[in-house]
């Protein structure tokens, strides 16, 4: 048993958990991420076609980074797969969404008006969490659930009815949205046919799109 699980199962994050039943104070909050993210990121491996395809569909269609950590996380992770130079639109991170979490429709709400968005429907989100596919599928927002095993079960992910589409790895983004935003698709030119060719699985469709 992880003792953090008691703190980010029910409130999303460990910083939301220890905020909402005060184990620390919001001006401690800062130096705890900090510290949370003075990790080793060598198990991150460099993914060359993952880093081309994410510029390509950077340079497409405004594209964001929506986390539930910090920022300098989520630049440091994509530097080390190669993506950290890709146009980003925004990097929306806990800090952005004053601690609250994708289990929050606040969070949906500041997200949107930092990416620069007025429509739900025209927001499409990749996450590996049901929990947050859920709450952005009962905001409005398409939603795509990424990877096939569950990361605390190690077991086949469930079935997620909210999930209109369900990939196995992020390199099949252009296959989900080519499926849920065709015009959208199209301004990548090609780039679902190459992969295609390059072996990687098709999305299984479980939702009427």
């Amino acid at each position: 048993h992880n003792p953090s699980d008691s703190l980010y199962k029910p409130h999303g994050t460990c910083p939301r958990g220890l905020l909402v039943e005060k184990r620390i104070a919001h001006n401690d909050a800062e130096d705890f991420l900090r510290r949370a993210h003075d990790i080793d990121y060598s198990d991150i491996m460099p993914d060359p076609p993952l880093a081309a395809m994410l510029q390509r569909v950077c340079a497409a269609a405004p594209t964001s980074i929506f986390t539930a950590s910090i920022h300098e996380h989520a630049r440091r992770c994509l530097e080390r797969v190669g993506a950290h130079d890709a146009p980003w639109h925004a990097y929306i991170d806990t800090r952005s969404c004053a601690f609250e979490t994708k289990h929050s429709k606040a969070c949906f709400e500041t997200a949107m008006r930092l990416a620069g968005a007025t429509e739900p429907s025209q927001c499409l989100f990749f996450d590996d969490s049901v929990k947050n596919i859920r709450a952005a599928r009962a905001f409005g927002w398409r939603t795509v659930l990424v990877g096939k095993v569950d990361r605390d079960t190690r077991g086949p992910v469930r079935h997620c009815e909210e999930a209109e589409l369900h990939i196995a790895t992020l390199h099949e983004l252009p296959h989900a949205a080519a499926i849920l935003f065709p015009e959208w698709a199209a301004r990548i030119g090609g780039l679902s046919d190459a992969l295609s060719k390059a072996g990687s699985e098709p999305p299984v469709r479980t939702l009427p799109v």
